[in-house]
Parts: structure tokens; sequence; C-alpha cells
């Protein structure tokens, strides 16, 4: 018995290592019409960081100001999160996911609490799916409202989210790594 455990996790190892030297891309929920599914069980990805939005700042995914302050979660898919912690290179198939949540109404001299959960977009690089869009990037918003959210959503147009990833994240691929301490390759100094 023994055996057979440490046979599947040597073969578990070596499939990862395949998968991050594998160009092959990665599973996307993608529907006939072009809109992607509402990700599963993506609480339970690489979270990579979490950034606070303050009170009246505009909110990324509608473009309003927010009534409280909110959280932003970062998850990114794990076998995307592995390939680009090795690599340094997104694969084909990439997804990450921001939910925001908003927080409880604090004095200043208490810690801000979450309430609920207030919207979820996501990031998703396909070379076929969007060969002409820098990156090869697709964004994607299941709303900004409390759960439940869209249950799928159409690709956002370029001025809604790619200008921004273009202006302020050419040097990454288009995607924000340096705002998400997780995605950090070597110690901050």
């Amino acid at each position: 018995m023994k055996n057979l455990v440490w046979s599947a996790f040597l073969l578990a190892c070596s499939a990862a290592v395949v998968s991050a030297e594998d160009p092959a891309k990665l599973p996307v929920p993608f529907n006939a019409d072009g809109t992607v599914n509402l990700p599963q069980n993506y609480r339970q990805w690489v979270n990579v960081g979490t950034t606070l939005l303050p009170k009246g700042e505009v909110n990324i995914i509608d473009g309003l100001p927010i009534a409280a302050s909110e959280y932003i979660d970062t998850y990114v898919e794990p076998q995307s999160f592995a390939i680009y912690m090795e690599t340094g290179t997104w694969p084909d198939g990439t997804q990450i996911v921001k939910e925001f949540t908003a927080t409880k109404d604090a004095a200043p001299d208490e810690v801000l609490v979450e309430s609920h959960y207030t919207g979820l977009a996501m990031l998703i690089k396909d070379t076929e799916l969007f060969p002409a869009e820098t990156g090869h990037l697709g964004y994607f918003n299941f709303g900004h409202h409390r759960e439940p959210y869209e249950p799928a959503a159409s690709v956002l147009p370029r001025e809604q989210c790619s200008s921004c990833h273009e202006a302020l994240a050419a040097d990454q691929q288009f995607i924000f790594a340096d705002h998400h301490i997780g995605l950090q390759s070597k110690p901050a100094e």
C-alpha cells in the first residue's frame, strides 16, 4: 500500500512538471456563443492577494463610485499559477478572478470587517478567441451586486478593461502581477 501511495505521488509530481512545459491550452468554461460560465470553486484557487478600494472610489466592474469600502480578492486558477510561477509566462487558458466584498461601517479606530460579496470579474487569456486583443486577454463581468452572480458573461469592450492594462501593465504581459504579493517570485526586499 505504501508503494502504491508513493507511486501515485510521483506520478502527480511528474504530471505537474509536464503541464508546466506543455504549451497545450488549459480548459476554460466557454459556451458556443462566446460567453463564459461563472467559474466553479474559484474561492479554492490560489489567492494571490487582497487590495482595498476606499469608499467613494470608482469600481472597475461598472465604473461607478462604491458606497462602502470594498476588498478585492484575486484568485488564479491553480495550473495557470503553477506555470506562471515556474516560467514567468501566463499560459493560454489562464483564468484570473477578482471578487469584491463590501465592508461594514467602522469607526476610524476599528478594523474593517467584511459584510457581503458584491461582485465578480474575470480575465481569460485565449489566443484563439482573442487573437486581436492586447495580450490575447478577454475581460468578463458577472455583476457588481450581491450574490448570486450572473451565470454567464460576455466579453467586455476593449475600453472597459483592456485600455488600462495596456497603459499600466504592458511590461507584465498586460496582467498586474506587481499588484499581487502572491505573484512575486522572489521575496520582497
